[in-house]
């Protein structure tokens, strides 16, 4: 069984024995087996030395870098898996109707989590707070919209639905935290508050995981549909993640927040003073949460079997894969109940 390899604390060095990466900090070294390992997620700080990037590179294990509030930094790139056909499939729909149908069923499918995760805060608090039974219908107005139209939206359109329903959401999920974290909705670049600051850092690291996945069946992360083909940034990760934010990111920041683990002093200032980082302990407990959710298991409905959440983001990029080879529209993203 294969893992992720998290380095998040500065002052790390990775260097390479036996097969194995030996990551040493303040004098202690613990030991990770190569053939363990097929993804490393790196925070800033950590060192490699030239062979430990050299067996990564050599025996194609992904390496993605992070900022320290989350973002994508970049990715060391080896030997990975090639299918012609997908990545031929995929450049032949961009910029075209078909690219924006199979975007608004990405966008539909985080849409329609999103709704999920404020109607279980509606039923625990007995529908008492008007305003999340309000965000809830208007979500669901939209959810028809988008699953309901003749001929898909636009690039601007979806962009304009799916910002409508975001900024919808965020106001709901201020519900699901007390009120000293100070949550009142969406914000980053930086965050301005722990909860935003823990979404941030998480969305990076499901960032990484999807990045994992779409390259392991061979599409080309960097070209999207959704996303606008900006340079240098993953655009077709970032359409791909859509559908389990919600599923995986929020509610771990639920779960953890919900635990009483964490206090607002567990996180710090950003070094500009204008934002909010996650701290060192709570960066730790954050992805036990995360990697719970990763590792949680569910009925995955298009082959009728209990998966990992690991898996079903595995088995999510192969039908999209499949859906750009047969120019299918059959994709069906994964919705929680």
């Amino acid at each position: 069984m294969t893992t992720t390899l998290y380095l998040t604390e500065p002052g790390t060095t990775v260097r390479y024995r036996n097969e194995s990466l030996i990551i040493i900090r303040k004098e202690k070294s613990k030991t990770c087996r190569l053939g363990e390992v097929d993804l490393v997620v790196v925070l800033p700080g950590v060192q490699f030395t030239d062979v430990a990037i050299s067996k990564l590179l050599d025996k194609g294990i992904e390496t993605i870098f992070l900022r320290q509030d989350g973002n994508f930094r970049g990715r060391l790139q080896g030997q990975f898996a090639t299918n012609p056909a997908i990545r031929i499939s995929q450049y032949r729909v961009l910029e075209s109707t078909f690219g924006m149908a199979l975007a608004q069923k990405l966008v539909l499918g985080k849409v329609r989590n999103q709704r999920v995760l404020l109607q279980r805060r509606n039923r625990a608090s007995q529908g008492l707070i008007p305003e999340l039974s309000q965000a809830i219908d208007s979500i669901n107005t939209y959810s028809y919209h988008l699953n309901n139209t003749s001929t898909p939206f636009n690039r601007s359109e979806l962009m304009g639905v799916e910002g409508i329903c975001a900024r919808t959401y965020y106001q709901g999920l201020r519900y699901w935290f007390p009120p000293q974290w100070n949550f009142n909705g969406r914000n980053r670049r930086p965050p301005l508050d722990p909860i935003n600051a823990l979404m941030s850092w998480g969305y990076g690291v499901l960032l990484a995981r999807v990045f994992s996945a779409c390259v392991q069946v061979g599409l080309d992360p960097y070209l999207g549909f959704f996303h606008a083909t900006e340079p240098y940034r993953p655009n077709f990760v970032l359409d791909a993640m859509e559908e389990f934010r919600p599923v995986i990111v929020d509610q771990a920041v639920i779960s953890i927040i919900q635990s009483d683990v964490l206090t607002p002093e567990d996180f710090q200032s950003s070094p500009d003073g204008v934002g909010v980082w996650v701290g060192d302990l709570a960066k730790k407990l954050f992805l036990g949460e995360l990697e719970k959710q990763f590792r949680n298991t569910v009925l995955y409905p298009p082959q009728n079997r209990n998966l990992s959440m690991s898996q079903i983001i595995l088995e999510q990029a192969r039908s999209l894969g499949r859906c750009l080879v047969e120019l299918s529209l059959d994709y069906e993203a994964f919705v929680i109940k």
